[in-house]
Parts: structure tokens; sequence; C-alpha cells
């Protein structure tokens, strides 16, 4: 949902509230250790999808399947909200053979697909056979670094700079602009926009003139219009005027890049993008550039704070840690996606930082499921703030870490995971007591250091997690749905019962 992979239905709403439209995406999987595409099998698969979503459904769902079918359902009740159409498909049907385009497999599928928008519920449902080299192509596409290659002809090369290896000042054609931006699939590539303090704002006035310029005559004037594009790449390899870009970001010009590409059907070659590019891999010459870009429109200092400051200084506090201990901080979306060697179960992203450490200090187990955005603007001034202390974060990062790595080899029963982040809690007050009231406090960063030291003891830490599991258990009354986990008297039930015990 807009970007988002919705897991919980609390983000469904908080989504909707927050960007008061839905631009919705349905990914089915079906993968076969075969080596053959059988035409039976993926009829099988358009057969399950559409069950799936079937008003009167006959056939019995597992509890990950009916937790997947009541967020399909409760996205639907908010149709009202599709502005853009209905939520489009795609299904993607994995073998280890050869994809070679049999005709006749090729002509049910058709049907398939016909029989399915035949529903009405869909904008498009697109079929994808992925064939041993598809795997391959889908694996290395993952692991290595993100590059595009555009043709940057109309450019000017700026003087060296202290910090930056190049910098360009120039205009792209809007067909290579929309190729920066797109994946093979034609979808446009949200993580792009990662180091941009909002996300697309659709029909807001500035939006709407944009969209307006572009659908008319005057879209030729766009390039003297528009304020333009800021890339900041880690490197960029030329051969004449093709320029390849590599783990580049597109820190400034989000609003400009969706609308573009909402309207890319209206666009000529003639439609011109200014365009700064810059290549460097100095992280506080990037954050300068990001604040700077950023200003151009009214944003608020914390937005920037967040982004900026301490994360680079908790990204540091991570890479200090060592041993079986050792997290990574991922300031920067995807910045450990071609690292070699780093579990991907280690990696701390922006959103799971603030669920843990809402959970863990802030008191807010109960809100740990909605989408981290909402939660984040609720809770601005008590997070990531610049007098706060990194081991704080760490820890609540660190005891989830512990406990999702128990839950997965059954140190810890699997009905504990809807209330992974209320265990976080209730360990924090069998390891370190009462919390001290101030978090800038030293008294709260010694607090936080002692619960540190305790999880990184395999003994404490495995005993404190039991302790905590007996508290629910006890809270809880054996009722563990997962609706359960939004209660906010189970925090302070469980809490004065953990103070208790110890």
């Amino acid at each position: 949902m807009n970007g988002t992979l919705v897991e919980e239905l609390q983000e469904v709403d908080d989504l909707a509230q927050t960007n008061k439209y839905l631009e919705v995406e349905l990914v089915f999987c079906q993968a076969k250790s075969g080596s053959g595409f059988s035409g039976n099998e993926i009829s099988s698969f358009f057969y399950g999808v559409k069950e799936l979503l079937a008003a009167k459904s006959t056939i019995p769902r597992n509890d990950r399947l009916s937790r997947k079918e009541a967020l399909i359902r409760e996205i639907y009740k908010k149709s009202p909200l599709f502005k853009r159409g209905n939520p489009k498909v795609r299904m993607y049907f994995s073998t280890t053979g050869k994809w070679v385009d049999d005709a006749k497999l090729s002509a049910r599928i058709n049907t398939e697909r016909d029989g399915a928008m035949e529903l009405d519920i869909f904008s498009s449902v697109n079929f994808h056979p992925v064939d041993a080299r598809g795997i391959q192509r889908l694996y290395a596409s993952a692991k290595n670094r993100f590059s595009k290659s555009i043709e940057f002809t109309s450019k000017v090369t700026l003087p060296t700079l202290p910090g930056i290896q190049e910098s360009y000042l120039g205009y792209l054609s809007s067909d290579q602009y929309i190729k920066l931006i797109t994946d093979d699939s034609g979808n446009i590539v949200r993580g792009l926009f990662y180091d941009n303090v909002r996300d697309f704002q659709w029909d807001n006035p500035v939006n709407k003139e944009i969209s307006d310029t572009l659908q008319s005559g005057g879209r030729l004037h766009f390039v003297l219009m528009n304020n333009g594009i800021t890339i900041v790449a880690d490197s960029i390899t030329k051969t004449g005027d093709l320029f390849t870009l590599e783990d580049f970001q597109i820190v400034n010009g989000c609003q400009t890049s969706h609308v573009l590409f909402h309207n890319r059907a209206a666009l000529v070659n003639q439609v011109q993008v200014p365009v700064k590019l810059i290549v460097s891999n100095d992280g506080e010459i990037k954050n300068k550039i990001i604040k700077a870009t950023n200003r151009q429109t009214p944003v608020k200092t914390e937005e920037l704070t967040a982004l900026t400051d301490f994360q680079k200084a908790l990204e540091d506090f991570y890479e200090a840690m060592e041993g079986d201990s050792k997290l990574y901080y991922e300031r920067r979306s995807q910045q450990f996606r071609s690292a070699t060697g780093i579990e991907k179960t280690r990696v701390v992203s922006v959103p799971t930082q603030i669920r843990a450490f809402a959970s863990m200090f802030l008191g807010l187990p109960h809100q740990a499921s909605r989408y981290y955005g909402t939660l984040l603007s609720s809770i601005e001034s008590k997070i990531f703030a610049p007098d706060h202390h990194p081991v704080a974060y760490y820890a609540s990062s660190l005891a989830l870490f512990r406990l999702e790595s128990l839950i997965r080899r059954k140190g810890v029963d699997v009905k504990y995971r809807p209330f992974k982040y209320h265990l976080l809690s209730i360990v924090r007050t069998v390891l370190g007591g009462e919390q001290p009231s101030h978090l800038h406090s030293n008294k709260f960063e010694k607090y936080c250091e002692g619960i540190v030291k305790s999880l990184q003891d395999e003994k404490k830490c495995v005993a404190a997690l039991q302790v905590a599991c007996n508290v629910l258990d006890k809270v809880l009354a054996g009722d563990y749905g997962r609706d359960k986990a939004k209660d906010a008297s189970i925090h302070f039930l469980a809490d004065k019962m953990a103070l208790v015990k110890i």
C-alpha cells in the first residue's frame, strides 16, 4: 500500500488516514521445485488467487493465509480511497525449468487472466513466469548494487569541490529520466526517494499545477519552470554521454518525479528535466546536501534532524559493537544490500528501530504494529532527540534481535510473536527494574548499559525472556489473539507484575 509492505490491519488504517488515498498492489508467488511449467498448476494458481478473494470461500485457510485474507478484505473496505484505480495484481510462478513462450501455455494464461479481470476488482493482472535463469537474474539483482544507465547529453561539468568526486548541471529528456526512476516492470522505484523528508503528496496545489503544465502545450517550458532534481550517487562510470549511476538517491525532487511518472503518457521527448548530479562517498556532505535542498520547501527542523545528525551518530554507535551482539543500523535504505557476510536478521532498519525503541522505553508496545510513519509523527519529540543516548536505541534493537532469534530456534513459543513488542517492555523491567524518568540523563544511560550487558549474556537473556513470557501468560489469561496485542492495558499490567517479580 502506497509503496509500503503492509503486514498489520492497523497499518491499513494509518496509511488511509495519513495519505487520504490508497495505491495498492497485491503480489502472489507460487514456487515449484519441478523443472517444467504445467498448465494445470498455473490454472490452480489462478484459482487459488480468485478463491482467496471470493465472497463465499470454500477452501480452508491456515492461520498465515487467513491473516493475509483479512488484510486484503480490510483494504477493499476502503475502496472509496482507490483514487488511482483498483489494486494491481502481480503473479509470479517460478520453477527450475526454462520458459520458452509455449503458445498453448500463453493462451491458457491469457484465458485465466481474463477470468480474473472479470471479477472487476483489479485494475490489471500481470502474470510472470520465472525460470531458472530468471531466478538467477533476480538473485543477482537483489545482491548487487543498484545501478541505471542514461544518456546525459546536455550537461556542464562543475569545478572540483571538497568531498565531491564529480558534479554536473544539465537536463535530461523526460524519457531518460523516467527510465532512471523505474524498474524493468515499469514501476517507479520508491526506494530512490528514501532520503527525501516527505513522501509523494499526490494532488496538492503544487503537484496539480505541475501536472496541468505537463498535460498542456506549456509542457515545453517545464525545464524553465521547475527547480529541478538533485541526484546523489556513490559512483558513476561514463562512456561518452552514457552515464551509469550506482547506488544513487534522489534527495530532492520526489514530488516532481512522481508527477512526471504519472503523466508519462503525455510526455514527449522535447520535455526536458533540469538535473543536478553529484558523486560523493562522504556521508556528511550528503547530509548537508539533503538539508540544503529540502530547505527550499517548508520542512520541520526535527524532520531533517531525525534524517541526518542523530541518525549518523546512531549508525556509528552500532558500528562500534562487536561479537555476537553485532547489529547493523541501516540509516540509508539498502545500504547493506551489496555487503557480504552480513546476516539480514542483524540489519536494523529505521522503521524497526522506531518500533523497538517506542515499545521498550516509551511504553507504546500496543502501537508498534502501526504504520511506522504514523507512529513516528505521534512521538517525533520523544525519539531521535540530539541529547538521547544511542545505547538505549541499541538496547531495544538487541532485545528484539534476541527474541526473534529464539522464536526462530523454537526457544520461545511462536504464539508470543504477536506480542513481541510487549515482551521487549517486560524484559526491560525484568533486567533493569523501574525506568528512570528522564531519557537524556546519565542515570538512564547507565540503566540501558546494564540492560545491554544482560542481553549479551545468553543465560541471563533467556532467563529474562522466560520470566517475561510467564508474566504475559498471566496477563493474557490464555487469550493470545493478535487483536489483543493492541490493548494498552496489557503493558501497564505486565509492567506492574514484572516489578513485583523482581
